[in-house]
């Protein structure tokens, strides 16, 4: 059973929760768009020479590499995950816990996502809420020029909500831009700032 996002359709913030700001996706010229306000993003990496194989067609590993940028945004999307709970000020931290990649192709052109949360979408959002922990499955099909299909990825996430304070002791050193991300959500500064 598929679902979408609960109850917050047309509420994704225009950032596309930052994705789009990686330095990889950035270096890779990813675009990020929602051609339906209310519906799924659409991650696509571009045909460019310096990304394709002497063949002209896409890696496997170029395939995989959309699907799981699909796949976060889809789970954020599901979950509502751009914004910390309005009462507790507690923020997400999402784990992937397994990924299953069938490749189908070696795409030529660019490669386009649709990525969907899987199962009660409404009730995982509510465990999240109630219980502060919950699992949940994404799938992404990868498509190349055509309309082939070039992958299927399942991504089973498991997402927990955390006191900033405690995320950030987590994060330490190797993750300040997740700090730094979850401080903007919250409308904070950094420390001295």
């Amino acid at each position: 059973m598929t679902s979408t996002a609960p109850d917050i359709a047309g509420d994704y913030p225009d950032d596309f929760y930052g994705f789009p700001k990686v330095p990889f996706h950035v270096h890779l010229g990813m675009r990020f768009d929602r051609p339906v306000p209310d519906g799924p993003a659409v991650v696509t990496l571009p045909s460019q020479p310096h990304l394709v194989e002497p063949d002209g067609r896409h890696s496997v590993a170029a395939v995989y590499t959309v699907g799981e940028v699909a796949s976060g945004i889809a789970i954020c999307d599901a979950l509502a995950l751009s914004k910390p709970d309005p009462e507790t000020k507690l923020m997400p931290l999402v784990l992937t816990r397994k990924a299953v990649f069938n490749p189908a192709s070696r795409p030529r052109g660019d490669i386009r996502s649709r990525a969907e949360a899987l199962g009660d979408v409404p009730a995982a959002a509510e465990r999240l809420r109630t219980r502060r922990k919950v699992s949940i499955e994404v799938q992404c099909t990868l498509r190349g020029d055509g309309d082939d299909v070039a992958g299927l990825l399942h991504v089973y996430f498991y997402v927990r909500m955390m006191e900033l304070g405690r995320l950030e002791a987590m994060a330490g050193e190797m993750m300040p831009a997740m700090a730094e991300r979850a401080r903007e959500v919250l409308g904070q500064h950094a420390a001295g700032g």
